[in-house]
C-alpha cells in the first residue's frame, strides 16, 4: 500500500471513529458517566484532528483527500459495533476504545513502514508521533481496565 493510500485509510477510519466515539459519549451509563463522558469528548475531538491531519498530508503529497461521507464510511476498516448498540457501561466503552486504538496503532505502524520505504520523512515523523501516542494511551487504558495488582 502506498503512503497516500495508507493516509486515506486512516482518514476514513478517523471519521468512522469520530462518529463511533460520539455514540459512546452520548450513551454511556453508570457511576463513571461524567469521567467517561469527558474522556470520549476528548477522544472524538482527537479523531476530528486526525481526520484533518491525514487529509492535509494527502493534499501536501499532491493527491485528493476523501470528501464524500459515503466513501468515508465504505472505506473505514476500524472495528465496527453491532448494529444499533446505543447503551454502554463505562468498562465497555474503555474496552471498545482500547480495541479501536490497537487498530490505529497497527495502521500507524503500516504508515511508518510505507513512509520510510518512500523516504517520506515528514509522514514517517507523523506516523511515529502517533505510534508513541497510542502505545502510551493503550498502556493507560490497560491499567485502567485491569482490576488487580500482582506483586
Amino acid at each position: 500500500m502506498s503512503v497516500t493510500k495508507q493516509l486515506l485509510q486512516l482518514q476514513a477510519d478517523a471519521h468512522h471513529l469520530w462518529v463511533k466515539f460520539h455514540n459512546y459519549h452520548w450513551n454511556v451509563k453508570g457511576l463513571q458517566f461524567f469521567s467517561i463522558h469527558e474522556y470520549t469528548e476528548k477522544a472524538y475531538e482527537e479523531m476530528a484532528e486526525l481526520f484533518d491531519d491525514c487529509a492535509e498530508r494527502v493534499l501536501q503529497l499532491g493527491e485528493k483527500a476523501i470528501t464524500c461521507q459515503k466513501v468515508l464510511m465504505e472505506n473505514a476498516k476500524s472495528p465496527k459495533l453491532e448494529n444499533g448498540k446505543d447503551c454502554f457501561t463505562p468498562v465497555e466503552v474503555l474496552e471498545f476504545i482500547r480495541e479501536d486504538y490497537k487498530y490505529l496503532l497497527a495502521e500507524f505502524k503500516k504508515l511508518n513502514e510505507e513512509a520510510e520505504k518512500a523516504s517520506d520523512t515528514t509522514t514517517a515523523a507523523f506516523a511515529q508521533e502517533n505510534i508513541a501516542k497510542y502505545e502510551k494511551v493503550l498502556w493507560m487504558l490497560n491499567s485502567t481496565i485491569q482490576n488487580t495488582c500482582s506483586m
